[in-house]
């Protein structure tokens, strides 16, 4: 008989501001904003380790999710 090991489920990651969550875009364009001005942080960091890259990509990312989203709001 095998046995088996189970093995810790992920996480869910925390909610972030969506357009039906925030319906003031100021906030959103400011969560945009943010997301930016965190991937230039990693990306300024000095003797830039993978995992800085991986920081400035995954905040790149995050903005371009939020920029899409306040694409589709807007009704475009």
């Amino acid at each position: 008989m095998t046995k088996v090991i189970s093995l810790a489920r992920p996480r869910v990651a925390p909610t972030v501001h969506t357009p039906a969550q925030t319906p003031d875009p100021t906030a959103h364009q400011a969560a945009i904003e943010n997301a930016l001005s965190m991937a230039l942080y990693f990306m300024r960091q000095p003797g830039n380790t993978k995992a800085d890259l991986w920081a400035a990509t995954a905040r790149t990312n995050r903005a371009l999710t939020l920029m899409k989203q306040s694409n589709n709001a807007v009704g475009a």
